[in-house]
């Protein structure tokens, strides 16, 4: 377990195990083998592809969905990396965080409120931290998150 207060102040817990309910957000990191799989979020900047689930939907599901929606990729499998727990006083919620390597990747008439897939090299816990990155990128606990996720796929060979 990990806890700090992000950029906006609010509490997080992250969680290394998964917790028992399904979550309310899902976050996805996408591994293709030319490099980190993102979208660019048309006001946040870069980010990795996520949302909301949506009524009846399973939290592997709306992975799938919001994978495909933002960047038009399929994933292999989905590999559990961390659930983390957001108490703000707007909204607390709970979301759960994937790895996956990617299966195929297609254009898509409409990336919603993303301008698509962005595909970058190299070590993730590094380059996050650049300004081009959502702020929510560069918050401490995405950074045990994405090292997490890197030993995670590494050992996927």
């Amino acid at each position: 377990m990990f806890t700090y207060k992000d950029t906006l102040q609010n509490d997080v817990t992250i969680y290394f195990e998964k917790q028992n309910n399904e979550a309310d957000d899902v976050l996805i990191i996408p591994r293709l083998p030319e490099g980190w799989l993102f979208t660019e979020h048309k006001i946040r900047g870069l980010e990795f592809p996520g949302g909301k689930g949506e009524k009846g939907e399973t939290t592997s599901e709306a992975a799938k969905r919001e994978l495909m929606e933002e960047t038009g990729a399929t994933a292999e499998k989905l590999l559990f990396v961390a659930d983390y727990l957001v108490v703000s006083s707007e909204r607390t919620f709970s979301k759960r965080v994937y790895a996956t390597k990617v299966r195929k990747l297609e254009i898509q008439a409409d990336y919603l409120e993303t301008s698509g897939p962005v595909v970058l090299r190299g070590e993730l816990s590094r380059f996050i931290q650049q300004p081009a990155f959502s702020f929510f990128m560069r918050d401490e606990g995405m950074v045990q998150i994405v090292q997490r996720a890197e030993r995670i796929l590494s050992n996927k060979n």
